[in-house]
């Protein structure tokens, strides 16, 4: 019992956590949540215990928050002095499967939301934007409500989040192929064409650089192994030291993972749709949710601090129903 009520807990901080944005005010974040000041203290307390550095300070004579992070973990360099880092927030999703009766759009938007008021402007997706059209599963049409290269493609460009300041990165994966093999349609035409916030980087996997830092995302074939470190490790194996980046993302497995291995830090990507009929078939687990990557790095683009944050969803949060979800979701428009 104890053990429960401890992730309950660390549930819960994270998600006020979450809510702590710098020189925001103490007393709209009490007001908010019900909370008086000596309650406010316990928070602030066991955001310690969980390893979130936040604090409360005065500015302009009112009472805000301060969150501070360590700015050296690994470092060759003991003077460095860390006003001299790069500091990179960014968001990190994968596998929306739209057009799949277990999309969970409104999960995404959520997400989104959240990269606004923290003031990202990069969301890199890893691929399986689209539930595709596989021939060789006969099952999958019963499971979609959205059939089809036309279908699906338009979907994406009037529904996925549109967000002021935010421009989503994106690789297309193993179902977006599925069109291009039934008939040679790609759905990054479409939305390159379509959406200027949404750039298109590659077919299954690409390098990008951001503020001097190598980012590679990868969106493998496959099914996932039972150890969740395995196949990620051996991904990282198989890049030649000269190509090997900083910050390695992968999508596809539907599982939450950060590790770092070979110096290279590494992601595996949650998803944005609930466990499928050929998951369930399959025996595969199947996490959803998202990342948000702090990263410190010098003027070479070494990283000298990476907090991974990890934002997962409850079964509560999901919705089941197709209708619901296709006909309740509004699409996220912030100007």
């Amino acid at each position: 019992m104890e053990e429960v009520k401890k992730d309950i807990s660390m549930e819960y901080i994270n998600k006020l956590y979450r809510y702590m944005k710098k020189d925001s005010s103490i007393e709209d974040f009490m007001e908010k949540f019900h909370m008086n000041q000596t309650e406010l203290k316990g928070i602030l307390e066991l955001c310690r215990i969980y390893g979130k550095n936040v604090s409360v300070i005065e500015k302009n004579e009112t009472l805000v928050f301060e969150k501070s992070f360590p700015r050296k973990v690994i470092t060759t360099k003991p003077d460095l002095n860390p006003t001299d880092l790069i500091h990179t927030e960014i968001c990190v999703v994968s596998d929306t499967h739209f057009g799949n009766i277990h999309q969970q759009l409104h999960l995404l938007n959520k997400v989104y939301e959240e990269a606004y008021h923290r003031g990202i402007d990069t969301v890199l997706h890893c691929g399986d934007i689209v539930d595709g059209n596989y021939l060789n599963r006969p099952e999958q049409p019963r499971q979609q409500f959205l059939h089809g290269f036309d279908e699906q493609a338009g979907y994406v460009v009037d529904m996925y989040p549109k967000v002021k300041g935010i421009v989503t990165k994106y690789i297309l994966g193993s179902h977006d192929e599925t069109h291009y093999k039934n008939g040679q349609a790609t759905i990054n035409e479409w939305i390159s064409r379509c959406r200027e916030d949404m750039v298109y980087l590659g077919q299954d996997s690409a390098a990008i650089n951001i503020n001097g830092v190598k980012i590679f995302m990868d969106h493998p074939g496959g099914g996932s192994a039972q150890a969740v470190s395995y196949k990620p490790q051996k991904r990282i194996e198989i890049l030649e030291s000269d190509y090997k980046p900083k910050i390695l993302l992968i999508g596809h497995y539907h599982k939450s993972y950060s590790f770092v291995y070979r110096n290279v830090r590494g992601i595996e990507v949650p998803c944005f749709c609930d466990k499928t009929q050929f998951q369930q078939k399959q025996g595969l687990s199947n996490v959803i949710g998202a990342y948000f990557l702090n990263i410190y790095s010098d003027n070479k683009g070494n990283i000298q601090y990476f907090e991974p944050e990890e934002i997962l969803f409850r079964p509560n949060d999901m919705w089941d129903e197709a209708g619901k979800d296709k006909n309740k979701v509004k699409k996220l428009v912030i100007q």
